[in-house]
């Protein structure tokens, strides 16, 4: 009779709390953050206590609410994080300041995230720190083989020495005369100007 009890008193408090807006709203706002493929976390801006943790970063980082964000969501750190951006989140009145953009490669798992983090009032009324970070690791790799790939062709470029317009050629001796006006062996201008190395044959008619 008493497991009745119990069970009809806990069905009442399922109901209750469906019933309540704030509960069915938050219960919305968990959905909603669970199906996004992101980092979806909230820390507590004064503390760095993790207050909620959607289910993508669950799967990377676990289970961390309650822990201290830069203990549980970076590795190597001693205290905050120096590139927190807490500080960029709150106007010079104490109140949110809209939307900070960053980029950053986490120290967990070396991925790197666009990152959107901003000041939100949370459920309980404190000041809390909301981030949503977009894996684009893909992006920056190609990014990164882009950039080197400019700098071979720069390389490249630099280091190609090309022959042309009109050369002076003596037609008597074949040498050619330079741009300071120094008459030099075919040979030893063509090496000079170009990448083409000589080795010595004899041809037919010789």
């Amino acid at each position: 009779m008493s497991n009745d009890k119990s069970e009809q008193a806990g069905n009442r408090l399922d109901l209750k709390h469906k019933n309540n807006p704030l509960h069915r709203s938050q219960d919305m706002f968990t959905t909603l953050l669970d199906s996004l493929e992101a980092i979806v976390y909230v820390t507590d801006i004064k503390t760095n206590e993790v207050l909620y943790i959607n289910k993508y970063a669950e799967n990377i980082f676990g289970d961390v609410v309650g822990k201290t964000c830069w203990r549980a969501i970076q590795v190597g750190q001693t205290g905050p994080c120096d590139f927190c951006t807490n500080d960029k989140l709150l106007d010079s009145d104490g109140q949110p300041a809209g939307v900070y953009y960053w980029e950053f490669k986490n120290t967990v798992n070396n991925r790197w995230y666009d990152i959107r983090d901003r000041a939100i009032e949370w459920i309980d009324g404190r000041i809390a720190r909301l981030e949503i970070a977009t894996d684009i690791t893909k992006r920056k790799e190609t990014e990164e083989e882009k950039e080197r790939l400019i700098v071979e062709l720069k390389n490249a470029i630099a280091e190609i020495k090309t022959l042309s317009g009109m050369l002076p050629i003596c037609s008597g001796c074949n040498k050619i005369r330079d741009d300071k006006g120094y008459w030099n062996q075919v040979a030893d201008y063509i090496s000079t100007h170009s990448e083409a190395e000589f080795t010595h044959c004899i041809c037919p008619d010789c």
